[in-house]
């Protein structure tokens, strides 16, 4: 079982998600008795691949859950992962994996491009990165769920406006429904964020006083995209709760939970393929030899 569990590879799970995106589209195109099945089925086995390979790290490896970048994302994709698979089988003929899946897969990719490197840590720095990190991750998946109830919205109410039929493969949350789920997930990305961000404060100074880490200057782009991420989610979050109750209203929400997707994902690409100290070692002095050759002449001198 051990030699098991430590051959499950990254490909592993992330080929069950594929195929069970795959059968997912295949709604689009023809009817099967035996798909949902054979759909649940790949997303449950991807899932339990997917713990197994967390669980593993988080007892084998040095890095543990939310210690490297790689951990974050493959923690945010399992979240939402198992969001699809409840999803799924509470409402059955709702698409939920044409919109979930990708972004659990792009999540899984952006981890296979991102460091594994665990970042230094004593007691202090253990408490104010775990909680700086869960409520960066609620925040991630709130925004991930907010964005899928605003795109559902969207569609179900241009279908009604346009009085479309029902689809014979697809059945749609009610608008109420889901303009309840994109205004909460709204209030709740912001919230998180911002705790998120302040949390985030304390641990560089926690970092700083400790000399774990290099201290991480106000202009690093890790710092400018968080900063423009919680900015534009409050913004959002505010300008929905004010808008609630006017004709429009849920749909300004549904676009502003799609725009907040967009510019998560924009933060998170810039995340990956930027440069920043965030997480990089303490920097040593370097002491030239001309130096250590002057103390060497100090000592040696009568």
């Amino acid at each position: 079982m051990i030699e098991f569990v430590s051959g499950i590879s990254v490909v592993c799970f992330a080929a069950s998600y594929a195929v069970a995106l795959a059968c997912e589209a295949s709604r689009l195109l023809f009817r099967s008795g035996v798909r949902g099945a054979a759909m649940i089925a790949f997303g449950v086995a991807g899932l339990v691949a997917h713990t197994l390979f967390l669980a593993w790290r988080a007892t084998h490896e040095p890095a543990v859950p939310l210690s490297s970048a790689f951990d974050w994302y493959l923690l945010a994709a399992w979240l939402l992962a198992g969001g699809y698979l409840w999803l799924t089988i509470a409402n059955p003929r709702t698409p939920v994996g044409l919109f979930m899946l990708p972004v659990v897969l792009g999540l899984i990719g952006a981890a296979q491009v991102s460091s594994r490197t665990p970042f230094p840590q004593s007691p202090a720095t253990q408490i104010w990165g775990a909680i700086h990190g869960i409520f960066n991750l609620a925040a991630s998946v709130a925004v991930a769920i907010g964005a899928l109830a605003g795109a559902l919205w969207l569609i179900q109410a241009g279908r009604l406006a346009r009085k479309q039929p029902p689809l014979r493969s697809f059945r749609l949350p009610s608008l109420e429904r889901l303009a309840h789920a994109t205004d909460r997930t709204l209030m709740i990305a912001a919230w998180t964020a911002a705790a998120g961000f302040l949390s985030g404060i304390v641990l560089n100074a926690v970092n700083r006083q400790r000399g774990l880490l290099e201290t991480v200057p106000w202009t690093d782009p890790v710092v400018l995209r968080m900063a423009a991420l919680v900015a534009w989610l409050v913004t959002a979050a505010v300008a929905a709760r004010v808008t609630r109750r006017s004709a429009d209203g849920p749909r300004s929400a549904a676009w502003l939970s799609l725009v907040s997707f967009a510019v998560l994902t924009a933060s998170i690409l810039w995340g990956v393929f930027g440069t920043t100290r965030h997480g990089a070692p303490p920097v040593q002095p370097v002491v030239s030899h001309a130096v250590d050759q002057q103390a060497i002449d100090r000592e040696a001198a009568p």
